[in-house]
């Protein structure tokens, strides 16, 4: 998962005898039949044959990469579904001491969202605010589970998970 989108890898490209055609047309042709019969009973999938469908309604065949050894389906997340959790953060607005998110917070929130190799001092300097604001409201998001820091100081990379 990244910050704009979402990349879904499955290994082993399309099922034998099965062309691109039937693949946007939804036909459902799984590898193995037992593991798809035990996944039904659980309800963990449906065999319903709409999914691939839906996803070339809304974003096109060009979500997905076919290749004879993977097909990788990469679905952006909408602008606004972004400036939401931009906004919520999924965490209380109310701020201060009775904990939430703070203006700096949501600062730092959006520029990770755009620029998630940044390191503190550069989101600091992008954002207008200091590098010890910027570390606290980063300590806060990790706390919340909202941002997971992927690296060292040097090579960072965020990931915002809700």
């Amino acid at each position: 998962m990244f910050y704009n989108r979402i990349e879904i890898l499955s290994h082993g490209g399309l099922p034998r005898g099965m062309t691109k055609k039937q693949f946007f047309e939804g036909i459902s042709k799984p590898r193995n039949a037992t593991l798809m019969r035990i996944f039904l009973s659980m309800n963990l999938v449906e065999h319903t044959g709409h999914g691939v469908p839906t996803i070339v309604n809304k974003y096109g065949e060009e979500a997905f990469e076919i290749e004879d050894n993977y097909i990788k389906c990469t679905i952006p997340f909408d602008r606004e579904v972004i400036e939401y959790r931009i906004k919520s953060g999924g965490i209380p607005q109310d701020g201060g001491i009775n904990g939430g998110i703070k203006p700096s917070d949501k600062k730092v929130l959006s520029h990770i969202l755009t620029s998630p190799d940044d390191t503190a001092a550069q989101i600091a300097e992008k954002c207008d605010i200091g590098k010890r604001t910027v570390e606290r409201s980063v300590a806060f998001l990790q706390e919340q589970g909202t941002i997971e820091r992927i690296g060292n100081k040097r090579n960072v990379r965020w990931i915002v998970i809700k």
